[in-house]
């Protein structure tokens, strides 16, 4: 999912996701996420890591623990979409493939950044 500034450019991309509500699963949590943001349902769903982001946004402090998936799309045609696009509230949102190796060679950013050492392995 693009991650952008305050004046809307791209900076970066995340993967799709959001907020866990009380009391729920993160893997449900999850599959949620999926249908809410592309009407897309998973399957397969398998945890890989878990990762405590620490940043901050617009000099205020941001903490946020990250439950870190595999999932299968249900229906294959998914795919085969380059783009996804929805509105969540007032704001607009890109979703698209990334190849990882944009990630790796730094000419995209990934975020949360710790993300980057699961995509090669190294941890």
């Amino acid at each position: 999912m693009a991650v952008r500034d305050d004046r809307g450019s791209v900076v970066g991309w995340r993967p799709v996701g959001g907020t866990i509500e009380f009391g729920e699963p993160a893997a449900d949590a999850l599959r949620r996420e999926f249908w809410e943001e592309l009407g897309e349902d998973i399957c397969d769903l398998q945890i890989l890591c878990v990762l405590e982001n620490l940043y901050t946004h617009n000099g205020a402090p941001g903490h946020e623990i990250v439950f870190v998936f595999s999932a299968t799309f249900v229906d294959t045609a998914a795919y085969r979409r380059e783009t996804y696009e929805f509105v969540d509230g007032t704001i607009r949102n890109e979703v698209k493939w990334v190849d990882t190796s944009e990630f790796l060679d730094g000419s995209q950013e990934l975020f949360p950044g710790e993300l980057i050492q699961h995509l090669n392995g190294s941890v």
